[in-house]
């Protein structure tokens, strides 16, 4: 799915996530063992975590919300993620 690091930003703020700047294994352990990748945010909103990977520069490649990868064929895909167990 097409969709720069910034792009999304300010949804997930509105969700009510918080972006991790230097997340660790012990607080992400979804992380530990993935292949490495162009770019990975972090984001934490209570005791859910969110993973967003990119493949490149524009291109989301996966998205992990508390361990468990979510499907992203499209950007309807990416915000039900992000709203997911919203209050």
């Amino acid at each position: 799915m097409i969709a720069g690091p910034g792009f999304w930003d300010q949804e997930i703020a509105r969700a009510g996530w918080s972006r991790v700047l230097s997340p660790g294994i012990a607080d992400f352990p979804e992380i530990a063992g993935r292949r490495t990748v162009w770019g990975r945010n972090c984001y934490v909103r209570g005791r859910e975590r969110l993973v967003i990977e990119w493949s490149d520069q524009v291109t989301i490649s996966a998205a992990l919300l508390n361990g468990m990868p979510r499907p992203l064929t499209t950007a309807e895909d990416l915000s039900a993620a992000i709203r997911a167990a919203d209050r």
